[in-house]
């Protein structure tokens, strides 16, 4: 206990009793401090020194951790009601000790008719009164002219435990007609309560502070002594918990004072407590263990952990430090420095050091392991395999729907009669709605797998309108619609850094939706509005609304699921693979944007996308647009052209080389990579213009073809343009062209503008530099 809350002396010439009080109470607290240094009950079970024992199952709650510290939790309740009795007795104050959650937890004494027989039985009294003890701090004049006091019950650390409360006096020779008037307020007969009054005994103010001031530190004193002794006992209690608790996890814990260097056992096996001892000299003990009972291999790493003249400052700021190790006749150990108390500078004075088998750990993380990295190679296995599978499955549907498209495109240039002419344009319109349904499954694919990348280049909005004439508008003419582009008014001057590709199938998806479920003569508005951010960023709103058939509400929260479609009677034309807004949602999740929809069965559907990209300044961009009209300008540069074709398909070698003899392009046949090398090398240099390169050819394949010719010693080896023309259509099949050494890529199924566009940039351009 602290010196500040020494007893003070207190004489009251009515109160003979008070000496004793101070009497008992000093005795009891000398009795209460011999307890803190014993064992904390005695052997008939009562309390000792007023403080409870604790049970093997009780947990200590403070209420600076979040719990309900009560004061009978750890006080001898009937010393603490002895006290406040005597006290009542000797002064004639009224007093209550009160809980933290406002409950009595002592007797009330000396509590007058006046309050409590009168005024708190009035139900504006009570209100009245509630609001004085919850206001009153100290002494204090409570509203019915009586003179109260409040006092906390607090530990050392301030934490409230509760209150004591009293008083029930008067400060003077009372004024009736102030007291008759607030019975009135009060609605209580006057007469009762002045008869009431008369019996309130009188108290000076220094009578009063004397009075509280001795029961407050008196409990306080109390209350503090008993719950130091109680945390005692709790902390004992605590330590044997621990040791026995650590004793299950570590099969050896050792005490070190790193400033004195020496050790206590806390818990060892039998063979180390042989060796060792129960203490020791630290710097001794921890080499000699290390060298005995360590395999030879580790041993140097675990002295130079274990060394104690540097402990401290490797250990400075932190809480631990480990190592694992095998031990000789055990297994894998982990050897752990636990510190217990630090210095000002965070090094710590005393550590824990402590051994524990971890043979089962190590074994169960390998065989983990062991499971992950079998689990991790299966799945490899299996995405690779679905990458092989999906590639072929592109290849071998592609290969046919290119004989398909490109046969049609050739008869469609002959004269036929009007019916077999709309028989060609009905093959073509379902060949590009097959070629669709193929490119959504493999997208699907790619976006499933995180395969997608993003490729940014600048997208002047001149190309986007371009792109969105050529392809959105002769959907909408042919189903008699009408499209309307709204284009926020305000142009930036800045071109968006996109992909280019993945934003225009967003676009191309969302619209073709629209105008297959919009019917004939319905409207279709895309409105695009752009904000300029900070960051040299630029924000677009791109909102497509159409006056189609809509969507139920419970289908909506389905959209963007794979293979999801709407149960209604619609044709059999205007299905698709359930795959587009799918597509849509998880390119635009991985550009970063949002997209939302709003739709009403019978009205029509809005939806609203929101996408942010860096952009540059437009006047250092030039038009795609503009290149490729002046690309198709020089389309004349294509006749008397040499190209060398290797392709081993019959049909796509006719295909190739009809679409070829449209532009007066001279054309060679090699059946395979092998060959294809083999007309190279038998042709003058610089005979060919362009290599056209299938990739999946018997013999040799495109790539090994490519890399053959490449590594020719002639000089238009490494200039002359080679060009994949294939069914490989994924990303990464480009990316393999362009890495062994080709120059463009054209997908089958081939086509003739894109073949006619690229042949004439590679022949315009000229043959480029050596690699």
């Amino acid at each position: 206990m602290q010196a500040d809350l020494c007893l003070r002396k207190f004489e009251y010439s009515s109160s003979c009793g008070v000496g004793c009080i101070l009497q008992d109470v000093s005795d009891y607290l000398y009795r209460l401090l011999l307890t803190r240094m014993c064992s904390g009950t005695s052997g008939s079970g009562a309390y000792v020194g007023g403080v409870r024992p604790m049970v093997a199952s009780e947990e200590v709650s403070h209420a600076s951790d979040g719990g309900k510290l009560a004061i009978e939790d750890f006080c001898d309740m009937e010393q603490f009601e002895k006290i406040m009795r005597e006290w009542a007795s000797a002064t004639g104050l009224a007093t209550v000790a009160v809980g933290g959650d406002g409950a009595y937890v002592s007797g009330c004494y000396n509590f007058t008719e006046f309050c409590h027989g009168l005024t708190r039985k009035s139900p504006e009294g009570l209100r009245r009164c509630i609001e004085c003890d919850k206001k009153g701090v100290g002494i204090y004049l409570c509203h019915a002219g009586l003179v109260d006091f409040a006092a906390p019950i607090t530990l050392e650390d301030g934490t409230l435990l509760g209150n004591i409360v009293g008083g029930q006096v008067l400060p003077a020779r009372p004024d009736k007609a102030r007291f008759r008037a607030t019975a009135r307020e009060l609605s209580i007969d006057e007469d009762a309560y002045i008869k009431a009054l008369r019996k309130v005994s009188v108290r000076s103010e220094e009578q009063i502070e004397a009075s509280l001031n001795l029961l407050a530190n008196v409990i306080n004193q109390f209350v503090r002594a008993s719950y130091a002794s109680y945390m005692d006992a709790a902390a004992l209690r605590e330590r044997s918990r621990i040791i026995s608790s650590l004793s299950r996890i570590y099969f050896c814990d050792y005490y070190l004072d790193l400033e004195n260097d020496r050790f206590i056992e806390l818990d060892a096996t039998p063979n180390l407590h042989e060796f060792v001892g129960s203490s020791g000299v630290s710097s001794v003990f921890v080499p000699s263990t290390i060298e005995r009972f360590a395999e030879e291999a580790y041993r140097d790493d675990f002295l130079a952990f274990a060394d104690l003249t540097t402990m401290r400052e490797r250990m400075a700021g932190r809480p631990s430090i480990s190592l694992e190790f095998p031990a000789i006749g055990i297994g894998w150990c982990r050897a752990l420095f636990i510190a217990v108390d630090v210095d000002a500078e965070g090094k710590p004075r005393h550590v824990i050091y402590a051994i524990q088998d971890i043979q089962e750990e190590k074994r169960r993380d390998l065989e983990a392991r062991q499971r992950l990295k079998a689990a991790a190679d299966a799945a490899q296995r299996a995405n690779e395999a679905k990458s092989d599978f999906l590639s072929r499955m592109s290849h071998d549907i592609r290969t046919p729907l290119n004989g398909i498209m490109g046969m049609t495109h050739i008869a469609e240039l002959q004269d036929n009669p009007p019916r077999t002419q709309d028989c060609l344009a009905k093959i073509g319109v379902s060949s590009q709605f097959l070629l669709g349904l193929v490119n959504d499954v493999l997208d699907m694919s790619k976006v499933e797998s995180g395969a997608i990348e993003l490729h940014l280049e600048p997208y002047p909005f001149e190309d986007f309108t371009a792109y969105l004439d050529a392809v959105i508008r002769p959907l909408c003419a042919a189903k008699k619609q009408h499209f309307e582009l709204v284009v926020d008014p305000r142009r930036q001057g800045v071109v968006p850094l996109l992909d280019r590709l993945r934003t225009s199938q967003v676009v191309f998806n969302i619209l073709s939706n629209a105008v297959k479920y919009t019917p004939e003569g319905g409207t279709i508005t895309y409105h695009v509005e752009e904000q300029l951010l900070a960051g040299r960023r630029i924000a677009f709103t791109h909102t497509v609304t159409d006056t189609g058939i809509g969507m139920s509400e419970g289908f909506m929260q389905h959209l963007f699921e794979p293979f999801v479609q709407e149960g209604r009677d619609d044709v059999s034309e205007q299905r698709g693979s359930g795959l587009g807004l799918a597509i849509v949602k998880r390119l635009i999740d991985a550009m970063g944007g949002t997209i939302e929809v709003a739709s009403t069965q019978g009205v029509g559907t809005t939806f609203t996308v929101r996408l942010e990209f860096d952009y540059i300044d437009a006047s250092s961009v030039p038009s795609e647009h503009s290149e490729r009209h002046e690309s198709e300008t020089a389309g004349t540069a294509l006749a008397g052209r040499h190209v060398l074709v290797c392709e081993d398909h019959p049909l796509n070698r006719e295909i190739a080389l009809a679409l070829l003899s449209e532009r007066g392009v001279k054309a060679d046949v090699a059946g395979d990579g092998m060959a294809g090398v083999t007309r190279f090398v038998a042709s003058p240099v610089d005979y060919y213009d362009c290599v056209l390169m299938d990739i999946r050819m018997p013999t040799m394949d495109g790539y090994a073809a490519t890399e053959a010719i490449r590594a020719l010693d002639r000089a238009d080896a490494a200039t002359v343009p080679i060009v994949a023309m294939t069914a490989d259509a994924y990303s990464d099949d480009v990316d393999r062209c362009l890495r062994v050494g080709m120059d463009g890529h054209i997908a089958k199924p081939v086509e003739p503008a894109k073949l006619y566009e690229l042949l004439t940039k590679l022949c315009a351009e000229g043959r480029p530099s050596a690699r």
